[in-house]
């Protein structure tokens, strides 16, 4: 079994430039680059293991950061693109959008701690767990009749046989967090959300949330180290909430041989697949730059880390990057590291940017100036001024019926 101190294939010593180099690489293949962007938003929540989702503006703004066609974002909003891609509450209880196979890792994954509060919130409201059931069946029937419904609809057609609010609100976490019914915004804006819940086996008929345990958890932690090694074990448990325990042995089941590397920007020990360090040492020095990116709140590229949050930071202070609550913020990165904010201003419908005091060259200006300009018009494809957002079509599903 792997533990921080070993069995591993080797230990490397990274410099700091070659520590750099290899952030940058792995922002690279996430679609951070000029000459890696990504066509689609499937092969970007692949390379990323997902879009987080907490907020609503993140994900169009996560595609926009990955992809060279602002239609790319906009067709997260596209019946095609919503079968493929699935927003499931997961890693450390917050909403991601993954590809259906990915996605049922994450919610099997990580279902014991959410069914848990699921069910702690049933004993707390003083409800009988049976009674909760048998809304879940009522509910379930509903949604096969009635098609995707709001939670508003389904709290009043629940009503109709009895069902409180209380009761019919705990059926409705339980079914959700048990991966028995679905989140779907079928809003086509990304700053408006009409939320509505169906059956999960009839809006994503290829998804398997029913898979094991230990074998989601081992598909999951490979992937995060995959896509974000190096990385300790400590941001391993911080970015999926799973236990340390959990982590080590779904690392130690891997077939793949794990590296440990030490950086320029922790002493602590980080993990990464072998192949994936001879992939980046056998890449040419333009592989180790990743340019000007204008991440989206909450960017998946920086919730990833917790304990290693340097090798983005460098020497700024985490107020620049993180908002009270422990939010990062949407952040302008140059070859990897902070070096300012940017924000979107509704009244002039445009990106406003604001660099850290001593960061800026001329050459840094006109770059960021360039890319906001880009994701000034990327954001208008997909932002409305209506208070009630627009409602788009999930083709396959029947429609809420009034």
């Amino acid at each position: 079994m792997l533990t921080s101190s070993g069995p591993l294939s080797a230990i490397h010593r990274l410099d700091d430039a070659t520590s750099r180099g290899l952030w940058n690489w792995t922002l690279r293949r996430q679609g951070l680059a000029d000459d890696t962007r990504f066509d689609s938003v499937e092969s970007i929540a692949h390379a990323s293991l997902g879009l987080h989702a907490a907020r609503l503006p993140s994900p169009f703004a996560t595609v926009a950061a990955r992809s060279a066609d602002g239609d790319v974002a906009a067709s997260l909003f596209a019946p095609p693109t919503r079968e493929r891609v699935m927003t499931v509450r997961c890693m450390r209880k917050t909403l991601h959008t993954l590809p259906l196979e990915l996605a049922s890792a994450a919610h099997a994954a990580t279902r014991h701690y959410r069914e848990r509060d699921a069910l702690r919130a049933v004993a707390n409201r003083q409800e009988r767990l049976v009674d909760v059931e048998a809304a879940v069946d009522e509910l379930t029937v509903l949604l096969g009749a009635q098609g995707p419904l709001p939670h508003r609809g389904i709290e009043e057609r629940l009503a109709g046989h009895g069902i409180g609010t209380v009761r019919a609100r705990l059926a409705l976490k339980l079914a959700w967090e048990r991966g028995d019914i679905a989140y779907l915004n079928v809003s086509d804006a990304w700053n408006r959300e009409l939320r509505t819940f169906a059956l999960t086996g009839h809006a994503y008929p290829g998804a398997n949330l029913g898979r094991e345990r230990q074998g989601a958890t081992t598909r999951l932690v490979e992937a995060y180290f995959d896509r974000y090694g190096p990385a300790s074990l400590a941001d391993a448990v911080w970015w999926s909430a799973l236990s340390r325990r959990a982590v080590t042995d779904a690392l130690g089941r891997s077939d793949r041989a794990v590296v440990a590397v030490t950086t320029g920007w922790s002493g602590q020990p980080q993990y990464m697949f072998a192949d994936r360090l001879e992939e980046f040492l056998a890449e040419d020095e333009a592989g180790r730059h990743s340019g000007v990116n204008l991440l989206a709140h909450e960017d998946v590229a920086l919730k990833a880390y917790f304990e290693s949050r340097g090798r983005y930071l460098g020497g700024l202070s985490a107020g620049r990057a993180f908002n009270r609550i422990g939010e990062v913020l949407p952040t302008i990165l140059y070859d990897g590291h902070v070096v300012g904010t940017w924000s979107w201003d509704p009244a002039e419908r445009r990106v406003a940017t604001r660099l850290v005091g001593g960061a800026s060259t001329p050459e840094l200006r006109g770059s960021v100036r360039a890319r906001a300009n880009r994701l000034t018009r990327v954001l208008r494809l997909g932002w409305t001024s209506g208070r009630g957002g627009r409602a788009a079509a999930i083709p396959g599903q029947p429609q809420p019926r009034p």
